[in-house]
C-alpha cells in the first residue's frame, strides 16, 4: 500500500533540516506572551478512550451482554486497554516544550471518572502500566534529546483525581465532577501554572473543558478531544470519522483529533509544540503501531494524519526559509501563503522522503 511512513532515518534528516533553519523550539502558531521560563504547563488527561481504549464495555458486558451504561467510554476500534499510538510521547513533549533546563516539568495530572470508592481495584500506582509508559517516554526524551526530566510522569499521590460511583449511575455528572477535580488540582498550584486538557468526545470531557475556560481562560492553553465512536468508525471505513470543527472559546483553542499525530499537528499549529516535537510524535506513533497489519483501519487514520502533518510542516518550513532569504537579501518580498490542508483532503498515498522511494518534499528541499 502507498504510505507516508516517516522512518527514523527520515526523522533524523528532518530534524537536521529544522535545526538548519534555526527554528528549534518554534511552533507553528502563537504560543502566548509569557517570557521564557516564566510559566510551566501542566498536562491534564482523562484515561479511558483518551490514553487507552475502553473497548466500549458496558455494565453487563462481562456477563456476555454488552448493555447498560458505558463503564469507561465508547471506543471499539481499539481493543479494551490498548494504548493509543503516540499518546505517551505527546504528553511528554507537551509538558517539556519550551522549558529551560533548570525548570522541572509539571507532573502529568489525571482527571478520571473512575470511582474513588473502588480505588482498591482501580487506583493508579507507580507500577501501573500507564504510569510506567509515561515515565519511559520521559526518560527516553531526556536521555536522547536532553528535553524535560527523566523522572517526569504521573504523581499518583497528588495529581490523580477520581470520580465516584454516583457518576456511573448519573452519567451527566461526569463533566461537573472532572471540573470540580480540576479546581482541586488548581488549588495545589500557583498562578504560574498553565493547563492543557486532553480528553475524548464520549465521557463529558468537553463539558469539563468548557467549564475550565469559563472559570479561568487566562490559565488554559488548549483543549484536545479524541473523537471516538462505538460503531460509526467501522461503517465509514477508510474515510475515517468526521471531526467536529476546531474552534476557540475566549481565545483558547479547542482541537479534535483521530490520532495523536493529528493532536500533535494541531498543538504545533497552536504553538504548544515545535517542529522537532511533532516529528518525534509521528515517529513514535508509527513504532507503537508496528505490530498491527498495514491493512487495518488504524493505519488508514495514522497515514492520513501523518500526511497532513508533513504538509503543514513543509508549509511552515517554507515560510521560515522565505523569511531568512528576505533577511539575507535585505528586502521584504511578498510571501504567497500555501493552500490550507485539512484531514479529509490528505492523500493517503503520498510519499515522504522514504529511502529507496520517490523523493518527497523533504528530499527536494535538501536539494
Amino acid at each position: 500500500a502507498g504510505s507516508c511512513l516517516v522512518k527514523h532515518t527520515t526523522c533524523r534528516s528532518s530534524l537536521g533540516l529544522v535545526r538548519a533553519l534555526q527554528i528549534d523550539g518554534a511552533g507553528g502558531g502563537g504560543g502566548g506572551d509569557e517570557k521564557y521560563g516564566e510559566t510551566r504547563l501542566q498536562v491534564i488527561t482523562d484515561i479511558d478512550d483518551t490514553v487507552k481504549s475502553s473497548g466500549g464495555l458496558r455494565l453487563l458486558g462481562k456477563l456476555g451482554i454488552n448493555i447498560g451504561p458505558a463503564l469507561g467510554g465508547l471506543d471499539t476500534q481499539y481493543k479494551r486497554n490498548d494504548f493509543y499510538p503516540g499518546v505517551f510521547q505527546f504528553g511528554a513533549e507537551l509538558a517539556s516544550y519550551g522549558l529551560p533546563p533548570n525548570l522541572q516539568p509539571a507532573p502529568m495530572a489525571v482527571l478520571t471518572a473512575r470511582a474513588r470508592e473502588l480505588k482498591v481495584f482501580l487506583a493508579l500506582k507507580p507500577s501501573t502500566a500507564l504510569c510506567v509508559k509515561y515515565n519511559e517516554a520521559a526518560d527516553k526524551l531526556f536521555s536522547e534529546f536532553g528535553k524535560g526530566a527523566a523522572s517526569w510522569g504521573i504523581d499518583t499521590e497528588n495529581t490523580v483525581l477520581y470520580g465516584s460511583v454516583v457518576e456511573w449511575i448519573l452519567q451527566s455528572r461526569k463533566g461537573w465532577r472532572k471540573f470540580d477535580n480540576f479546581n482541586k488540582l488548581r488549588a495545589k498550584n500557583d498562578d504560574r501554572v498553565r493547563y492543557v486538557l486532553i480528553g475524548d468526545t464520549g465521557e463529558y470531557d468537553e463539558e469539563c473543558g468548557e467549564r475550565m475556560v469559563a472559570e479561568c481562560p487566562e490559565l488554559v492553553r488548549g483543549l484536545f478531544f479524541h473523537v471516538v465512536s462505538e460503531k460509526e468508525w467501522r461503517q465509514l471505513g477508510t474515510d475515517g470519522l468526521q471531526l467536529p470543527a476546531d474552534k476557540a472559546i475566549d481565545g483558547v483553542p479547542v482541537s479534535y483529533f483521530r490520532t495523536y499525530v493529528g493532536a500533535a499537528r494541531k498543538a504545533f499549529m497552536c504553538g504548544l509544540l515545535g517542529a522537532e516535537e511533532l516529528l518525534r510524535v509521528i515517529s513514535q506513533a508509527q513504532l507503537d503501531l508496528k505490530t498491527v497489519s498495514r491493512e487495518d483501519l488504524k493505519w488508514s487514520d495514522l497515514r492520513r494524519d501523518t500526511n497532513v502533518a508533513i504538509i503543514e510542516l513543509g508549509h511552515h518550513l517554507a515560510r521560515e526559509k522565505q523569511k531568512q532569504l528576505e533577511i539575507l537579501s535585505g528586502s521584504v518580498g511578498m510571501v504567497v501563503e500555501p493552500q490550507d490542508v485539512t484531514e479529509d483532503r490528505a492523500d493517503l498515498g503520498g510519499e515522504v522522503d522514504v529511502p529507496g522511494k520517490k523523493r518527497g518534499w523533504l528530499g527536494r528541499w535538501k536539494d
